[in-house]
């Protein structure tokens, strides 16, 4: 499993947009406009070279064909809204899902170049998990942000966002995904046994790590686990995208 990226659900791309690549420095990197999906999305890479993480901003588009991203921002505003990860062999990975005894959600095996599932936030520790399996691999982070804006990747049409208007500030770089939590044992079963992560347990924390990034569980007085913030080095204050707060840690 690879971490990709986290992605938050928002009613107008541009205030996000102009947060994470101007008080943050992101880097537009890919983006487009699947047909009949409900959304368009953009993905933003907080980071340099091989280090930082990678957040995707989804807005609700087309939505006769499928309302699902305009009735979850209409049940909670612009919030955090599943965390992706990838694999080489999604069919292995829905058989060993089974497994363990989740029935994973959302299964579309129908397009080569992305397949996916989710895993439904009842069995994924109170976020939900994407998993897919692209047949077009990304080249290495560094490459790619070294060849911008000619390597910015489009899929599902042409690019719907204007780059020559985004200003880009200095480079912070997203270091963790901080999930707090009320059952943290249950949470680290769950990143550890079902998503393989490395993992080490501090005291009110837990580190869960992949190639690709950081998810943290901390100890924390909530009814259901959810997305806290997230936290960036390289910024000493706080900014935020809806119920997305990006905490700045230096």
């Amino acid at each position: 499993m690879k971490l990709d990226h986290v992605a938050i659900g928002v009613s107008d791309h541009r205030d996000g947009l102009r947060a994470l690549t101007g008080a943050l420095g992101g880097l537009v990197i890919s983006g487009g406009q699947p047909p009949g999906s409900g959304f368009r999305a953009m993905q933003v890479r907080i980071g340099r070279g091989t280090e930082g993480m990678t957040v995707e901003l989804l807005e609700p588009a087309d939505t006769q064909h499928n309302d699902f991203l305009e009735r979850f921002l209409s049940a909670g505003g612009d919030r955090p809204h599943h965390v992706t990860f990838k694999t080489d062999d999604i069919g292995a990975e829905l058989e060993r899902l089974r497994s363990l005894g989740i029935e994973p959600v959302a299964i579309d095996f129908s397009d080569p170049g992305w397949r996916e599932m989710f895993i439904h936030p009842g069995d994924a520790h109170g976020t939900v998990v994407q998993i897919a399996e692209s047949d077009t691999p990304a080249p290495p982070m560094d490459e790619w942000l070294a060849g911008l804006p000619a390597t910015v990747f489009s899929y599902g049409g042409d690019p719907w966002w204007d780059l020559e208007s985004i200003e880009v500030g200095e480079p912070a770089y997203l270091r963790a995904v901080v999930i707090g939590t009320p059952d943290r044992p249950t949470g680290d079963r769950f990143y550890t046994q079902v998503l393989g992560a490395e993992s080490t347990r501090w005291g009110d924390h837990t580190e869960h790590r992949w190639e690709g990034g950081v998810i943290r569980l901390v100890d924390a007085d909530v009814d259901r686990p959810r997305i806290a913030w997230l936290e960036v080095e390289g910024v000493d204050r706080e900014c935020a995208i809806g119920a997305a707060r990006f905490v700045g840690v230096g």
